[in-house]
């Protein structure tokens, strides 16, 4: 009889863990992980996609200064928080409009402050760099497409307001 009550409680134990397991991975299942950015993980990366061209210009130190700027570009546009705590769209002030940091825009930026370096580093090398950034920011989430459409932008099914109807 003893068996009986142990074989009924070790079976309830087991169910309610089913459950407790099942509800768990319900809830999380919508849930995105969210993306950690390692600079040196990053710069060892690309350091090891660098074409031989690149790779014969710039040490993994250059990378890592290229990468450097590159993050303090967004930095400058409003997009990065101090070290992490607040991702997405919760970087953004709670006034701030839609931010956008454009990619031609960073590569400008990091172009301009490698070639005004005390010892001047290849353009085209950094902008390979910060293109294998941008593939690796991409890959792991980071960063991509819009997050939804510009309020500002016009609908293209409707014709502009400002327009005169022909």
């Amino acid at each position: 009889m003893i068996w009986l009550f142990l074989l009924v409680g070790v079976l309830i134990v087991v169910v309610v863990g089913f459950v407790a397991v099942g509800a768990a991975v319900g809830r999380l299942e919508g849930v995105v992980v969210p993306a950690v950015f390692e600079v040196d993980d990053a710069v060892d990366w690309v350091a090891e996609r660098l074409p031989p061209e690149a790779a014969g210009q710039l040490s993994r130190d250059d990378v890592l200064v290229v990468v450097g700027w590159y993050l303090e570009y967004f930095d400058s546009v409003g997009l990065a928080t101090r070290h992490g705590q607040e991702l997405g769209e919760a970087a953004l002030d709670e006034g701030a409009g839609r931010v956008v940091a454009r990619q031609d825009d960073a590569v400008d930026a990091v172009v301009a402050r490698g070639l005004g370096a005390r010892v001047p580093l290849d353009a085209v090398s950094m902008v390979v760099v910060v293109d294998l950034l941008g593939v690796y920011l991409a890959e792991m989430g980071a960063i991509g497409g819009s997050t939804g459409p510009d309020p500002a932008a016009p609908d293209p099914g409707r014709p502009d307001p400002g327009m005169a109807a022909d």
